[in-house]
């Protein structure tokens, strides 16, 4: 409950006992006010507790019945959002062979109020005995502007090693890795590798650099089967946009001779030199780096079901610092009977075989934390389940809450039962702030919005700019975030789309051809703005109808300068 509530109920109360007490002295002389009773203080403090609890519960009413509904359709967006980071991993001086940190391997943190924050990695991740030595721009005249890249590999030789692919997060501060996001992935005309003792270069054909994160293996948020994946990469932006700074160099696999020695180079041959020299630097390309999200697996204390209450809070089991991200499964068992019983989530009924018993959920404030609590009501098939008495197991996914928000740089190093042994690991970006949903009056237009998107209606400019919006909640604390994203929507002056034919393997296809005009100064760099587009590129995409391609221009009006990306049907890019 929120104290206004409270205020407004125990000043409403202590003005109406006076009138009532001047109106009639000889019923209640002590509620005047001229000589305070303590007594009578304490309960109409009481009663203004309560009142207030049932004025929240009025005006929060409806948005509660939409909460069902949400479940149904967007059951995105009424997740909190956990904490998320960037983690690099640096392998030991003992590893002399290439392994596989599987996505989903958890990093523990220092202790925070006595908890160990859990973070899970997202990425699947090959980890060599390779490092970085060396990163820079080389511009001479005469010659094409060039990224070199110097790499060593430890306890092997080049011809030993197999890497068929490479992964690079490109790190520094922010504004100056999405220019250099921009520049590899539009201006590399050639890419070289060199080995720097024998063998012999070889030059990998165009299209060996590949963006990462947008596929769905690449998740950073965990979402429903029954939600949209346009509004996760959406959403994943504005949380954190390091999240795409990856860069893939693919094909390695066609260097053949790369001779006996142990370092080599890789030369990205620029198109043009671009405005401004890149400040270029080894940390500018970083290996072994994946984002990670506060997300783990947990059980909540057991529930007695005895069928005396319409709802059962769900509490993570065992300790503080836990906060129930969603209900994963549950389990009954029936009293006197060695009887397990599968609950079917609410949004699969009807999906599942006929008699099933059915669980669903509701979030809602606490009155007094304000933080998010889960409840779990049940639906039976029949009168006779009810009469029996059960003991629910609940598994949950949990987060850490708002704990994760008082880690430093490197404060996430702690091994766990999953974390290789052979690596060390921290997280080199400062956890972002956990963000509660927008669950209050807003969730009704926020709800009817998602209703009456279709594909035409995003295609305006004032729409577009309002779904960007919806995904930008308001009661985060990292008001900065919130301005910088703000402001990116605001970026964009224009939005028209047209229909467009493609001649694609003999067929004729039908699309749409979407035209979108930004200011980069609304964006934290240039590159900053191109990475926001290539994002929008994806979502038009997948929001598109079955079987029409979308391909996506923009023009920056300061400059006059036109991006443009290839045609593409949901995530598959139209040769």
């Amino acid at each position: 409950m929120t104290t206004r509530h409270y205020q407004q109920e125990l000043q409403n109360l202590k003005e109406l006992a006076v009138e009532f007490s001047k109106a009639h002295p000889a019923l209640a002389p002590m509620l005047s006010g001229q000589t305070p009773d303590p007594d009578v203080e304490r309960l109409l403090e009481g009663v203004a507790f309560l009142t207030g609890l049932l004025r929240e519960k009025l005006d929060d009413e409806f948005p509660e019945i939409l909460h069902g509904l949400m479940e149904l359709v967007f059951p995105h967006y009424l997740r909190p959002i956990p904490s998320a980071t960037m983690i690099a991993f640096a392998p030991k001086q003992s590893l002399k062979e290439t392994l596989t940190v599987p996505a989903g391997t958890q990093i523990g943190s220092v202790p925070v109020d006595g908890t160990s924050c859990i973070f899970k990695t997202c990425f699947n991740m090959e980890v060599h005995p390779l490092k970085v030595t060396g990163a820079e721009f080389v511009q001479t005249p005469g010659a094409p502007a060039r990224i070199r890249l110097l790499l060593e590999l430890g306890g092997m030789a080049l011809e030993r090693w197999t890497a068929k692919n490479l992964r690079f997060y490109l790190g520094g501060a922010y504004s100056e890795a999405a220019d250099l996001y921009f520049l590899l992935n539009r201006q590399v005309s050639r890419i070289l590798l060199k080995p720097v003792t024998g063998g012999a270069p070889a030059e990998l054909p165009p299209g060996s650099l590949a963006p990462v994160g947008f596929s769905p293996e690449e998740a950073l948020l965990s979402y429903p089967a029954n939600s949209f994946p346009g509004y996760r990469i959406l959403q994943e932006y504005l949380i954190m946009p390091e999240k795409f700074l990856f860069i893939d160099l693919r094909n390695m696999g066609l260097w053949k001779d790369r001779g006996t020695g142990s370092s080599f180079e890789i030369l990205f041959e620029l198109a043009s030199p671009p405005k401004a020299a890149p400040r270029i630097k080894p940390e500018s390309f970083m290996l072994f780096v994946t984002p990670a999200i506060n997300l783990f697996s947990h059980e909540a204390d057991p529930i007695t079901v005895n069928h005396r209450q319409a709802e059962y809070r769900i509490r993570p089991g065992g300790r503080s610092g836990y906060e129930v991200y969603t209900v994963e499964k549950v389990t009954g068992l029936v009293q006197g009977t060695v009887e397990h019983k599968e609950y079917v989530p609410f949004q699969l009924f009807g999906r599942q075989e006929k008699g099933a018993s059915i669980f669903s959920l509701s979030r809602r404030k606490s009155p007094i934390t304000q933080n998010l609590e889960l409840y779990l009501s049940l639906t039976y098939p029949s009168e006779a389940e009810i009469a029996k008495q059960e003991m629910l197991s609940v598994q949950l996914t949990c987060t850490n809450g708002s704990l994760p928000e008082k880690l430093q740089l490197g404060d996430i190093s702690q091994p766990t039962s999953t974390s290789p042994s052979l690596m060390e690991f921290r997280n080199i970006l400062p956890p972002t702030a956990r963000m509660q949903p927008p669950i209050g009056t807003n969730v009704l237009w926020n709800f009817l919005s998602h209703v009456a998107l279709n594909y035409l209606s995003v295609a305006s400019l004032e729409n577009m700019k309002e779904l960007l919006q919806i995904y930008i909640f308001p009661e985060g604390r990292d008001r900065t975030k919130i301005a910088a994203n703000m402001k990116r929507v605001e970026g964009i002056t224009g939005l028209q789309v047209r229909p467009a034919s493609r001649l694609v393997s003999g067929i004729m296809m039908r699309g749409s051809e979407i035209r979108m005009k930004a200011r980069h100064d609304y964006f934290a760099s240039a590159g900053d703005m191109f990475l926001f587009c290539s994002v929008l590129d994806y979502f038009f995409a997948v929001f598109s109808s079955l079987n029409s391609f979308t391909r996506l221009f923009v023009e920056e009006t300061l400059t006059g300068e036109i991006y443009s990306w290839p045609p593409r049907i949901g995530e598959r890019f139209l040769a």
